[in-house]
């Protein structure tokens, strides 16, 4: 059965360092620190690789959330991808829940609203 926790967050680190810069596109790597109330509860570190020019932007990523997720403590790793075409995709990685979330799976949705930050998470465990 497939359940649904939601959470506020709020950005606590946002630090990109430009790796390239070459025809008009460039290449960095950001690293993010974020804060989860709610439903998840807890932290977490993201690492992006980013490419952006005058008419695109991508990014892929990692996240490790150390949360519970409905009163349960653990991990587990958020794999980020995102483009202007697809828009953006969040996955749990396949195995690796830790903790009393060791085994989950699903995935994620982040809207953003202004200077509002939430979190969907629909996972099995």
């Amino acid at each position: 059965m497939t359940s649904t926790a939601t959470a506020s967050f709020t950005v606590d680190q946002w630090e990109p360092q430009a790796t390239d810069e070459f025809a008009g596109n460039e290449l960095a790597r950001v690293a993010i620190a974020k804060t989860f109330t709610g439903a998840v509860e807890g932290t977490s570190k993201v690492e992006l690789l980013t490419a952006t020019n005058a008419t695109s932007r991508a990014y892929v990523g990692f996240e490790r959330l150390e949360v519970s997720v409905d009163g349960r403590k653990g991990s587990f790793v958020l794999h980020h991808t995102a483009d202007e075409e697809s828009g953006m995709a969040l996955k749990i990685l396949t195995g690796s829940g830790a903790g009393e979330l060791t085994g989950i799976s699903g995935t994620a949705n982040i809207e953003i609203d202004g200077e509002n930050h939430h979190l969907t998470l629909m996972y099995t465990l």
